[in-house]
């Protein structure tokens, strides 16, 4: 009888998720990034990173190996002012795949 309560106790198999991005979120940068990192919760396999700008047009980034790691850091090249989303997708350590979206914006420097 006691049985069912001791599996209700028990934390749910919690999924890989995104902790931190460099840029964060809807970030509004005065500079360029140099890089995206990527961290989470645990190891994943980052299958997947894309960088768009404002319009759906894509900027290539350097091509890089599939591994397990928990922190992913890619290159960017020089990034003009303007809006961008960072699409990421991921195969988790259970093996469920997942994926998300870090939009930011670069504004220009203001001229005296």
């Amino acid at each position: 009888m006691l049985l069912p309560l001791l599996f209700a106790s028990l934390p749910a198999a919690a999924h890989s998720e995104l902790r931190q991005s460099l840029p964060a979120a809807g970030a509004v940068l005065m500079h360029a990034p140099e890089q995206i990192e990527l961290l989470f919760n645990e190891r994943v396999q980052v299958t997947a990173l894309r960088l768009y700008r404002e319009g759906g047009e894509e900027i290539s980034l350097p091509r890089r190996s599939i591994r397990t790691t928990s922190k992913e850091i890619i290159a960017l090249p020089p990034l003009p002012p303007g809006a961008y989303r960072a699409e990421w997708r991921i195969i988790s350590a259970d093996g469920h795949p997942a994926g998300g979206v870090i939009p930011f914006r670069i504004e220009a420097p203001n001229r005296p």
